[in-house]
């Protein structure tokens, strides 16, 4: 994507849109021999890490909506890569956790996980990498608050 305007004057949501756009494009190109979408692959680390999560939990540790997270679970357990388990104290929950064949496929993504970081951090010293991590936590809580915040009449 080529920006109308210098970078430097480019507004902070717009270059969070296309690093974030350029990000899924790279992500998508890389995960396609593996019948994987860059989404569905941050669901399988999730619950690679995180065992055990319910609908809700996914979705909250992904930021998407629960209709969505459901959608992208339904998707992978049809591949056979996420079981969908009762809940063992709750009967109207479930619990998430990776295959076997889940397993093997987080497994076999390791190089993409780690050219994927490696290439997005390449230059970076580890300050640089600190701060950058720091300012989008900063960014993404003053999304939490506005998100809880009415819109001022002005800006409508």
């Amino acid at each position: 994507m080529q920006l109308l305007i210098p970078w430097e004057d480019a507004s902070l949501p717009l270059m969070l849109t296309v690093v974030r756009s350029r990000l899924r494009q790279v992500a998508w190109h890389l995960l396609a021999p593996h019948g994987l979408t860059p989404q569905q692959y941050q669901v399988l680390r999730v619950l690679s890490d995180s065992p055990g999560l319910c609908h809700g939990q996914l979705a909250g540790a992904l930021g998407l909506d629960k209709p969505t997270a459901t959608r992208m679970v339904q998707a992978l357990a049809r591949k056979g890569w996420v079981d969908v388990l009762p809940h063992p104290t709750h009967g109207r929950k479930t619990r998430l956790e990776l295959s076997e064949g889940g397993r093997a496929k987080v497994e076999s993504l390791v190089g993409f996980r780690k050219a994927i970081r490696e290439g997005l951090e390449a230059g970076l010293d580890g300050e640089e990498r600190k701060a950058v991590r720091a300012l989008l936590l900063k960014l993404k809580t003053n999304l939490d608050h506005l998100d809880g915040t009415p819109v001022p009449s002005e800006l409508r």
